[in-house]
């Protein structure tokens, strides 16, 4: 194992993973929405669809957060093996669910299975960049 510096950036991702965690609701709505409206400004999508675009905008969030944590975990684990790659997917997946159950704590939130499997997809995603990477890497 890489020396504990390795991990210090995704220990900082997983604090603003809580952080992000930790807003209400409508907070958390408020930032989707600066997205969404963007979003709008740019194609000029009818409001009917707002709805359908602020879910598509959250559930983008969920994945991206998890593929950059679990490329971070990987970095701090790195031994180019497949337990380092297990490892990393094994705690993000932990931390999804963990981060999940501390939403059902927060006012106007819900954890919510569906949101460990999107963010499972994330990870998946993680492991398919990881896998090419080390691919293209041990061809050069």
């Amino acid at each position: 194992m890489k020396n504990f510096k390795y991990f210090i950036p995704a220990f900082i991702w997983m604090a603003i993973i809580f952080i992000e965690s930790s807003m209400t609701g409508d907070l958390s709505s408020g930032q989707s929405n600066i997205i969404v409206k963007f979003i709008y400004s740019i194609f000029s999508v009818p409001l009917t669809y707002q709805e359908t675009i602020s879910f598509i905008v959250r559930k983008c969030a969920h994945i991206s957060e998890y593929i950059v944590l679990t490329l971070l975990l990987f970095y701090g684990l790195y031994k180019n093996d497949f337990t380092s790659l297990s490892l990393s997917c094994f705690i993000s997946f932990i931390y999804a669910c963990s981060d999940e159950t501390h939403q059902l704590f927060v006012g106007g939130r819900a954890g919510q299975i569906q949101d460990v499997l999107i963010d499972s997809i994330g990870i998946i995603i993680a492991c398919i960049i990881i896998y090419f990477l080390k691919k293209y890497k041990l061809r050069y």
